[in-house]
């Protein structure tokens, strides 16, 4: 079975309120709807990964304090949330490191699924992206990234990472 993966769609990433916003991120929203329009219609899996953060992460040593939980900035965007409201197979995994697998029932919820092969969208490319493909890879999973369902802060980060995951882990994109 299939899976769409939909990375860290949430305010303080795309939205321009948002902590960590980059300017144009918010042009693969459509892109990503229509993706969730498309597996909804086809009754399969879609899993929303949430950066989710407590109030003194470590990690805000490195980034400005960004998703932190039960905040409006850790929201998924409206235009998602609205999208998979009531949708029975939608799964979410809130993290609080770059990897959907670090510390979650990720891997579990995907073996409870026997999903095969996982279609990943999100951001940011070459972070919270990047290193769960890389694990996905990993563990075997056939893995398909939509490259205008994705995007960074950074445009030659963005495309070292669609590089990286198609070249060195041999992740198809589309």
């Amino acid at each position: 079975m299939k899976a769409l993966l939909i990375v860290d769609i949430q305010n303080d990433f795309v939205k321009p309120t948002g902590t960590l916003y980059s300017n144009g991120v918010e042009g693969i929203i459509p892109n990503i709807l229509s993706l969730v329009e498309m597996f909804k219609k086809e009754g399969v899996p879609i899993i929303t990964t949430m950066d989710w953060h407590k109030v003194h992460d470590p990690e805000f040593e490195k980034w400005p304090p960004h998703c932190v939980e039960k905040t409006e900035g850790a929201a998924l965007i409206m235009e998602l949330d609205d999208s998979l409201k009531n949708y029975e197979k939608h799964y979410t995994i809130k993290k609080r490191k770059y990897s959907a697998f670090f510390d979650t029932n990720f891997e579990g919820l995907l073996k409870s699924l026997n999903i095969e092969e996982i279609h990943v969208v999100g951001v940011a490319t070459n972070i919270c992206v990047l290193f769960t493909v890389e694990e996905l890879c990993n563990r075997e999973y056939k893995v398909v990234v939509h490259e205008k369902g994705t995007a960074s802060y950074d445009e030659k980060l963005h495309r070292f990472a669609l590089r990286e995951m198609k070249e060195v882990l041999g992740v198809e994109i589309l």
